[in-house]
């Protein structure tokens, strides 16, 4: 009977204690509020990613001086065990939002300090690196009284904390999205102005005449009392990344405009000063066009001392670079960039001087149009 009266004994008093423990331990789950309306949006649920902002939103229902999120990938349940998110790291978090911009982050919680009302809380948290595996992310959110309290957050002992929820979410494998876009490029010359994408340039080939009527006759001359010009038009759509560049290469060693049976150019290229009545010289203007088509879009200009106003050829002798080299002069470009249905308008114009032979005179010009893909 003594011995069941001692084991009776030893009984009760564990149960004392249990319940001690437990009174002790109940009040600061028991008086806290939850917090509502609680989401937390990422800029990137993609596993593994770093620099990624998470943007918390509560509303409390009591006053705090700061914030614990604590990250975990078993359970959103307060006071339970956390186990850390395998590759989680919030130790580089912060955040410019006003009023909460004291942060402190470690590897699985962030303590965010600053004056919460119970009005909707806002703050967006940088600098954060996702899980490196795809699953749920559970995050703890607990509101403290003060900073130093907050401080002192532990998952298991969470301490004497004012509002409490939890949120969760979802870690993702990311999407790999691959495709191809082939290179293209659409340059054309005609004689006329052109329509969109090219459509009437194969019908009208240019071939320029340079010279004043003849009265009487159907022919055509170059003369002193005139710069005689004639039009051709150009037009460039291509998704080249580095844009296009248009050259303007010269089959006739001397730049300019050669007579049948002569080596020389006795019509000069314009090298500089452009082209008044009366000189011998052969030169270009560059003018854009208005656009073509129902998309048009990019720029098409006149590069390389090329323009609208002065007459230009630019020439070297010994053809090493200018419109008698190998890749011919730079006169146009896309700037860069991609461009569709753009139009430029070549002005060639020719005069001559009293001296200048008479015979017939000639040029083989080739644009060449080369994309930077």
């Amino acid at each position: 009977m003594s011995s069941l009266k001692v084991f009776t004994r030893h009984i009760t008093r564990t149960v004392v204690i249990v319940l001690l423990l437990l009174i002790t331990l109940l009040p600061s789950f028991a008086e806290a509020a939850q917090v509502t309306e609680r989401s937390i949006a990422l800029s990137s649920s993609s596993k593994g990613i770093t620099g990624v902002t998470y943007t918390v939103n509560f509303t409390p229902t009591t006053a705090a001086g700061a914030f614990v999120l604590d990250f975990c990938s078993n359970t959103p349940v307060t006071g339970q065990p956390c186990t850390p998110p395998d590759g989680f790291n919030a130790t580089n978090a912060a955040s410019t939002t006003s009023g909460f911009t004291d942060v402190v982050g470690s590897t699985h919680k962030v303590i965010v300090a600053g004056t919460i009302t119970t009005a909707e809380v806002s703050v967006e948290l940088t600098g954060i690196r996702n899980p490196d595996n795809a699953g749920p992310l559970y995050i703890r959110i607990l509101t403290y009284d003060t900073k130093s309290h907050a401080n002192s957050y532990d998952s298991e002992m969470p301490g004497s904390f004012s509002d409490e929820g939890s949120v969760a979410v979802s870690i993702t494998d990311t999407i790999g999205v691959s495709g191809s876009v082939l290179e293209s490029m659409t340059f054309c010359a005609a004689k006329v102005s052109i329509t969109a994408d090219c459509a009437n340039a194969s019908a009208n080939t240019p071939v320029l005449a340079l010279g004043e009527p003849i009265a009487g006759t159907s022919t055509v001359a170059l003369d002193t009392g005139h710069v005689s010009t004639s039009n051709m038009f150009t037009q460039i759509s291509t998704n080249a990344i580095g844009g296009a560049v248009i050259s303007l290469k010269s089959g006739v060693p001397c730049g300019g405009l050669k007579r049948v049976g002569s080596s020389t150019c006795d019509i000069a290229p314009a090298v500089s000063d452009g082209i008044s009545e009366g000189q011998a010289k052969f030169g270009l203007k560059a003018t854009t066009e208005a656009n073509t088509g129902t998309n048009p879009s990019g720029v098409f200009q006149a590069i390389n001392g090329y323009n609208n106003a002065t007459y230009l050829l630019n020439w070297v002798s010994g053809n090493a670079t200018g419109i008698g080299s190998p890749y011919g002069d730079p006169i146009l470009n896309t700037n860069n960039a991609p461009a569709n249905n753009k139009n430029v308008k070549l002005t060639f114009g020719a005069s001559v001087n009293n001296s200048t032979p008479a015979g017939l005179y000639s040029a083989d010009l080739i644009l060449i149009a080369t994309g930077k893909f």
